[in-house]
């Protein structure tokens, strides 16, 4: 049998064995990210981050991937069906878009956190935006493994990229430049494909920079509150509380919400928590007030 008959098998293999371990993970992963989601923006617009739906790599390009690395690297050795997902680890992968650069540096943040990742952990980080590609490709990657249950942990990459990236790498084909590809970018289209990149990254720092202006005159800086410090922390008095919210209030019977986010921040634990596994009824805390259309939040400066 041929290497590349062999290599052929090999992925047919590992597709047949893992592809249900694979969905699992891609399950897993998209209900985490939607709690980051969630946790990140509190009660203000979701949609500035969007969890897109996952995707299986196609049998034929990992194998193109497989081969192309098999001919740059003599020590990429493939023995077995269980070689295929070491050496390409974004078979599973999962995009996230975001309204702004903002978002995205926030998102990026986020999935490196050891805080956050509970029992996942962070194999390999890569930032395509500063700089980016010499294609001009511009996007946050993180390669995750992911546990599950009954069989060996998945490698999983997400791609973080604002929604303007994102329209670029379809505008442009960027799979043009992935392995396999049919087609190879002539030197034209690879210029205007880099000019047509850093045009749409000016606009996203304009929509970053304009995202910030127009939040500075809707929501001015608020007068301190009575009681405060000169860091704007004041107390408040824990009035109930549950998994995921504790209900408290100020001195002037001002009522807001402490997240659960806020209290993982503090806490030891890392993943899910409960906040009333923390916070009592009748605790006093020393808190930071964030306020926006949809109500007070308190965020806690330490535990009881």
């Amino acid at each position: 049998m041929s290497a590349d008959s062999a290599l052929r098998r090999f992925v047919e293999q590992a597709y047949e064995h893992r592809r249900e371990a694979w969905e699992s993970a891609a399950l897993q992963m998209k209900l985490w990210l939607k709690q980051q989601q969630r946790d990140l923006l509190k009660a203000q617009d979701i949609s500035r981050l969007d969890i897109n739906g996952h995707r299986i790599k196609d049998p034929a390009r990992t194998l193109a991937k497989l081969t192309e690395r098999a001919a740059e690297d003599p020590a990429a050795v493939i023995t077995s069906w269980r070689d295929v997902e070491d050496q390409v680890r974004d078979i599973v992968g999962v995009k996230v878009l975001c309204k702004s650069p903002r978002d995205q540096v926030m998102m990026f943040d986020a999935l490196r956190d050891p805080q956050q990742l509970g029992s996942f952990v962070l194999v390999e980080e890569k930032n395509y935006v500063d700089p980016p590609k010499p294609s001009g490709y511009r996007a946050a990657h993180v390669t995750l493994q992911i546990p599950v249950d009954d069989t060996d942990p998945v490698y999983a990459e997400i791609q973080v990229k604002t929604r303007l990236q994102d329209a670029w790498s379809e505008l442009t084909h960027e799979d043009m430049y992935k392995p396999g590809a049919a087609m190879k970018p002539s030197e034209l289209h690879g210029e205007f494909a880099r000019a047509m990149a850093n045009m749409l990254a000016t606009v996203d720092d304009m929509a970053d920079v304009l995202a910030v202006e127009l939040s500075a005159l809707t929501n001015p800086e608020p007068e301190r509150l009575a009681g405060a410090d000169e860091h704007g922390v004041i107390e408040v008095k824990v009035r109930a509380t549950g998994p995921k919210y504790a209900l408290a209030v100020d001195s002037d019977g001002r009522q807001g919400l402490i997240p659960a986010f806020a209290v993982r921040e503090l806490s030891p634990q890392t993943g899910t928590i409960k906040v009333n596994d923390y916070v009592a009824v009748d605790d006093v805390l020393r808190v930071a007030v964030e306020e926006d259309s949809k109500g007070v939040y308190y965020i806690p400066r330490e535990l009881p």
